[in-house]
């Protein structure tokens, strides 16, 4: 009975209170993104000209960000593991209105490759605007098994430009 009584409170408070919560949060809500957007629109950068060096450009989500940036004219260093991969990408990135594509081959777990890469950048267009470190490097095994010293080559590398 007890029961019976409590779910029938339930039934009427949960609906009501969900609904004048969301009449309270919702238009606040709706007018932040409102604002968000007119913010992204009016401020967003011009990276038209800008030297950007994507890591892990030869794929997946930096091949994106390559095409992205090249819609927008920007100059890129992209770099990768695989060059012949990195060529396709290039000449794509040139297509969609990059002014300049410099192919670099390297491995970003290797701590000297890595301020190699920078410098050939830097060398090649004078300037470096963005960096977009999107390389990754995957270990698969066990977390008993792991070992800090062992992930020597997963950690991140800060690179002083």
């Amino acid at each position: 009975m007890a029961r019976d009584f409590i779910h029938e409170v339930l039934n009427i408070v949960f609906p009501l209170t969900t609904v004048i919560s969301l009449l309270i949060i919702f238009p606040p809500y709706l007018v932040f993104k409102l604002l968000s957007y007119i913010k992204r629109s009016i401020f967003s950068e011009d990276v038209a000209g800008k030297v950007v060096l994507i890591t892990g450009a030869s794929s997946g989500i930096g091949e994106g960000l390559a095409y992205e940036y090249a819609k927008r004219g920007a100059r890129l260093a992209i770099v990768a593991r695989r060059k012949d991969r990195l060529q396709l990408v290039a000449a794509k990135a040139r297509e969609l209105g990059s002014p300049d594509v410099y192919v670099i081959r390297a491995d970003i777990a290797k701590v000297n490759e890595c301020q190699e890469l920078v410098e050939k950048a830097v060398k090649h267009f004078g300037q470096l605007d963005h960096l977009v470190n999107n390389a990754g490097i995957v270990r698969v095994e066990l977390f008993e098994d792991c070992r800090l010293s062992d992930s020597a080559s997963v950690l991140v590398y800060t690179i002083n430009v």
